[in-house]
């Protein structure tokens, strides 16, 4: 059996994730040809196509869809900024391309060549030109920073609003933590500054930034309700943590321990007798003495690794003359990690609380500076526009960007956070139901949504993308289509044109283990779903494997890469 030829696999299911009347979910390898399957999509979209028309069967030549009523957002504006220049530089050749050569790429994108395709094509440079600011092609912060513009009433914003950039928004978060500080309750800051220097701090103040979303509900609650809602979710007991130390050291079967502890001082072997002397001793200490040195009797029933000696640590001879013995010990050692746990969950209670008394005031800060300044930050572009979105007084604005949009296309979805999903949720809400499933603008093609991404390589978590929100949006909208009875496509794209065989075969067999792929690999697989295959076949290449570089191995400063 002959091996498919790459080109082959890659140009088949390029056009499958392609086709314009399909709504698609696509997982694209790095190197697999992303940016040109975007590109060619648009053009499908907006290029005539024939068609049978059902009941009829005549054959009729449908209008593509007007530019101006496609949306393709992406991750960076880089990669906005490299396929608008593609898509120009594409259609820029078209005009003045030879019939042949402008056939052959009509026919390459599934369209039929003829008069009225070739001269649509032709005229498309011009048509996307002509467009106020171009084909919506941007990342989704520029999306909303229009649609806030558009909408400034509804949204309750200053329609002269300015864009904090990064650099900006960093400097005025810095100094709303130096205010903070300097005025901070002592007693929690010192609880902070145990776990993290200021450094660390302002690092995890930004990730807290970042997902101001999920931290509003929290910061909405009293101080009370807060300590509830951690207690519950980590499972901390509602008592003083002080409490919790008094009883590590108040065996609740004391005296039974006492008894097991002096037959095995007697009748065990000498290192057998030392521990358990050891333990006695530690029982006569008055409490204060015993909270002092609480790990001499946690080590009498705990391993290193902590976990409870086999038979309690207790030999043979004394398990079979004292049969309840090693049960005696397992429990103590089992009410040992039950509170270690609870004062660890305290620990994290106080110092969870301690953060909010602390990030409150200095988001409270950063906010009124924004305020003052007439200024958003990129976190407020996505919140004010999803609250715009979900306002139910803001229906009409989602008729108004709905009578304006037929396809949405997004880009880099695997780091997409969960309130950026529910924008484009909320874009798309209406094209599957009800009178919004119709056709779009022209009549052309069904309303369409378009996703490419890859679930290996998310790693902008820090800003909120989530590998699970991923596969949630997958399946929300493979319902709402099929629901609608469109046509629902998840096609692959492993065919990589920028690797060569030696690195792919080395990543398809480190990741061919179930432990390194466990990171990789969606929930249920043990792997990946498929090898990587080279289009560049017979070329070479090396792999060059290091030994990491161990933490005492460096020379340089903390603050090294």
């Amino acid at each position: 059996m002959s091996t498919p030829d790459p080109l082959d696999t890659a140009n088949r299911r390029q056009a499958e994730a392609s086709d314009p009347a399909a709504s698609v979910f696509v997982s694209a390898s790095a190197g697999s040809g992303k940016t040109k399957l975007l590109i060619d999509r648009l053009l499908q979209l907006m290029l005539p196509r024939r068609a049978v028309m059902p009941g009829t069967g005549e054959v009729q030549v449908l209008d593509g869809t007007p530019p101006g009523r496609i949306v393709c957002l992406t991750y960076t504006k880089a990669a906005a900024a490299e396929m608008a220049i593609r898509l120009q530089d594409r259609l820029g050749v078209w005009v003045t391309a030879e019939p042949a050569r402008l056939d052959h790429e009509l026919r390459a994108l599934a369209v039929e060549p003829g008069p009225e395709t070739r001269r649509a094509a032709r005229e498309l440079f011009v048509r996307v030109l002509d467009l106020p600011g171009g084909m919506r092609i941007g990342t989704i912060h520029a999306f909303c920073q229009s649609l806030l513009r558009r909408f400034p009433i509804e949204a309750a914003i200053s329609p002269h609003f300015a864009l904090m950039e990064d650099t900006d928004a960093r400097l005025a978060l810095s100094s709303a933590v130096e205010g903070e500080l300097a005025r901070a309750d002592g007693a929690r800051l010192a609880a902070l500054s145990a776990q993290a220097g200021l450094d660390k701090f302002s690092t995890l103040l930004g990730l807290l930034q970042n997902r101001a979303q999920d931290l509003r509900p929290v910061l909405a609650l009293s101080r009370d309700d807060r300590a509830a809602a951690y207690r519950a979710a980590l499972g901390a007991p509602d008592v003083a943590v002080a409490h919790l130390h008094e009883a590590r050291v108040t065996p609740s079967e004391e005296e039974r321990l006492r008894d097991v502890l002096r037959r095995a001082s007697e009748d065990g072997s000498p290192a057998l007798k030392k521990t358990m002397q050891g333990l006695l001793d530690w029982l006569a200490q008055p409490l204060a003495r015993r909270l002092e040195t609480v790990a001499t009797w946690e080590s009498g029933f705990l391993t290193r690794e902590n976990t409870p000696r086999k038979n309690g640590g207790l030999n043979r001879k004394l398990v079979e003359s004292y049969p309840e013995a090693p049960a005696l010990m397992e429990r103590e050692a089992e009410r040992l990690l039950s509170l270690r746990d609870q004062i660890a969950a305290q620990g994290l209670v106080t110092l969870a609380l301690s953060l909010l008394d602390v990030v409150e005031p200095v988001l409270s800060r950063y906010a009124a500076r924004k305020t003052g300044l007439g200024m958003v930050d990129y976190n407020d572009l996505i919140g004010r526009t999803l609250a715009l979105l979900d306002d139910a007084g803001a229906a009409w604005v989602l008729y108004k960007l709905d009578g304006g949009i037929d396809h949405l296309l997004l880009d880099e979805v695997q780091d997409t956070s969960p309130e950026q999903w529910r924008i484009a949720g909320a874009l798309t809400a209406e094209f599957f139901s009800g009178t919004g499933a119709r056709e779009d603008g022209r009549g052309g093609l069904p309303r369409t949504v378009f996703a490419v991404g890859d679930y290996k390589q998310s790693i902008y978590s820090f800003q909120g993308a989530d590998p699970a929100a991923f596969r949630d949006w997958r399946q929300r909208f493979q319902r709402r289509v099929q629901g609608a009875s469109a046509t629902w496509r998840e096609p692959s794209l492993v065919v990589s044109f920028r690797s060569t065989a030696p690195v792919l075969d080395l990543v398809d067999q480190v990741f061919a283990q179930p432990e390194a792929a466990r990171g990789l690999a969606e929930p249920g697989q043990t792997g990946l779903a498929e090898r990587h295959i080279p289009a560049r076949v017979g070329q070479g290449g090396r792999v060059e494997l290091w030994p990491p570089v161990r933490e005492e191995e460096r020379d340089g400063d903390d603050d090294g890469p």
